[in-house]
């Protein structure tokens, strides 16, 4: 499953796309960012097309619906969830929306451990492999990568006060996990 790799591998390199962009929308004239946010969704729209004929190929195969069902829904569930991002990106939309729902494409397509490069394989008493412990040869090496060879990284520098109670967290981060805690709040006695 070489193509569903490498989809996972331009899935991160378009989310990376997609940050730039962002970190460049105040820079740009309006029908510029629309331009570069079109293109991201064209992008975005031809990676959802590989996936749904990588799930055509395997329901193709001698018993692959049965055999690889659960591929099958897995490779749905991106389908739809790049579905959703293409839709994002086109209105144009480059923010915490459309990342989360990159994120979320390349989350699922990291689950399924036939689609794992550093997992497989085994026999015996440990069926599955697996990698190992290192993501050296894995695709989880590839998020972070950077697309903006132009970038310029600066360091702050640490900022020591009374009262500082640690990193700051970036506000969609923030957002998800104040939710998290009041759902989980709700449902204790």
């Amino acid at each position: 499953m070489l193509e569903v790799l490498q989809v996972l591998e331009a899935e991160v390199n378009l989310r990376e796309d997609t940050r730039v962009a962002e970190q460049a929308k105040l820079a740009l004239a309006k029908e510029n960012y629309g331009r570069q946010a079109g293109a991201l969704s064209r992008t975005q729209h031809a990676l959802e097309e590989r996936i749904n004929k990588v799930n055509d190929r395997i329901r193709a195969l001698p018993d692959g619906e049965t055999q690889f069902a659960r591929e099958i829904a897995l490779l749905e569930a991106v389908s739809q969830v790049m579905n959703d991002a293409t839709s994002i990106l086109a209105r144009p939309e480059t923010g915490s929306p459309a990342i989360a729902a990159e994120t979320e494409a390349i989350e699922l397509l990291l689950q399924s451990k036939r689609f794992n490069p550093g997992g497989g394989g085994g026999g015996g008493a440990n069926p599955g492999g697996g990698g190992g412990g290192t993501t050296n040869d894995s695709a989880l090496s590839l998020i972070g990568r950077g697309a903006n060879e132009k970038e310029l990284r600066q360091t702050q520098g640490t900022a020591h006060s009374t009262g500082e109670a640690g990193a700051t967290l970036p506000e969609e981060f923030r957002a998800g996990l104040d939710a998290y805690f009041n759902r989980l709040e709700r449902k204790l006695p």
